[in-house]
């Protein structure tokens, strides 16, 4: 009888209940996609000392976590605006692009990089991981507009506009003085020069004013690519109900991070699914739910309890449905929306 009832606890434990199954279904119907980490740095130069755990990125963690595609960005740490800064800038830029295109090479049976939507859907198809490139820092750019395309043959289809601090081409939300009043003249070539080649426009990390400013100048819409809600966590990385409304009624969209730093003011084993699906209930109830997505900020701060990794991101979903959310709206906030920003941006870079 114990034996009985001992290997009817290990059933009822190893056999997936039927939301989880719902789960594992609806993944196999949409694209899911995170439009933010940090594994870059992490990969580049591993020797370096890192503040934040790392460790949460790969594309066996993605497969595991049932998520699709994912924008890997290379970040550089402001510093002087010099003609010795930004060339430094620049080789960390191309060094940690060169290693994520190193890194897709060498476990290609598992994922690729993709440079359009489209060749998003195909890695789906081929149950591959997409790996998408981006730029955490326009700094790198110095005040050289050929550097634009540069990284756009790269293979780069998003740039954010700052890190910390401001350089030349706006000023930074989290720097004490302001230098530009927002975007810099420069700022707006860049600006252009992104549209005409199809690249995405990123204000995560970027002043109000800069944010607003690039909403208006930006022919394509702009993506927040890890942010959440100032409302609920007042501090300055997160975007008011101004700057989220702006970018909306562009076509934008607003990616909620994964971590405590901008969900909550709670210790960080207090923080978890509870407190993303706080963020992500106020955009969706401000500006709807054609407006909202996830960008994890993995391997560069994010992580919270029950999604520590990319390998926990299916548990977003189940909290999705716990909420209420249709399957069609799960589908647009876990990456129909990027899609469709991706195809808006290449589509007008095609119209030139």
């Amino acid at each position: 009888m114990k034996l009985f009832f001992l290997s009817c606890l290990i059933v009822s434990l190893s056999v997936p209940d039927s939301l989880d199954l719902k789960v594992e279904r609806l993944h196999d119907s949409i694209i899911s996609i995170d439009t933010h980490n940090d594994f870059a740095m992490f990969y580049a130069f591993p020797e370096e000392k890192h503040t934040v755990a790392k460790g949460q990125v790969s594309f066996e963690l993605m497969k595991e976590g049932r998520l699709d595609a994912a924008f890997f960005a290379a970040y550089q740490e402001q510093g002087p605006c010099t003609e010795e800064g930004h060339a430094r800038a620049k080789w960390l830029a191309d060094s940690m692009l060169t290693a994520l295109h190193r890194y897709a090479a060498e476990l290609s049976q598992q994922g690729a990089i993709a440079f359009d939507a489209g060749e998003v859907r195909e890695l789906k198809k081929q149950n591959k991981a997409a790996m998408l490139l981006s730029i955490e820092n326009a700094y790198c750019l110095g005040q050289d507009i050929t550097l634009v395309e540069h990284y756009y043959k790269m293979g780069v289809r998003m740039i954010g506009l700052t890190h910390n601090g401001n350089n030349c081409v706006a000023d930074a939300v989290m720097d004490s003085l302001e230098w530009h009043g927002g975007l810099s003249p420069f700022g707006y070539e860049v600006i252009k020069e992104m549209n005409r080649l199809g690249m995405i426009v990123d204000v995560s990390h970027a002043s109000r004013k800069a944010c607003l400013q690039a909403v208006r100048s930006s022919r394509t819409p702009i993506v927040a690519s890890h942010s959440c809600v100032y409302n609920l966590k007042q501090i300055p990385r997160n975007l008011t109900d101004e700057e989220m409304i702006a970018i909306a009624g562009k076509g934008g969209l607003i990616q909620i991070s994964i971590g405590r730093y901008f969900l909550s003011f709670l210790p960080r084993d207090q923080v978890g699914l509870p407190h993303l699906m706080e963020h992500i209930n106020y955009v969706v109830n401000l500006v709807g739910i054609d407006h909202v997505g996830i960008g994890s900020d993995f391997d560069g701060g994010g992580g919270i309890v029950g999604v520590e990794n990319m390998g926990r991101m299916k548990a977003i979903t189940r909290a999705l449905i716990e909420e209420g959310y249709s399957d069609r709206e799960i589908a647009k906030l876990w990456g129909g929306n990027v899609l469709r920003v991706m195809e808006d941006v290449s589509d007008f870079a095609r119209s030139f």
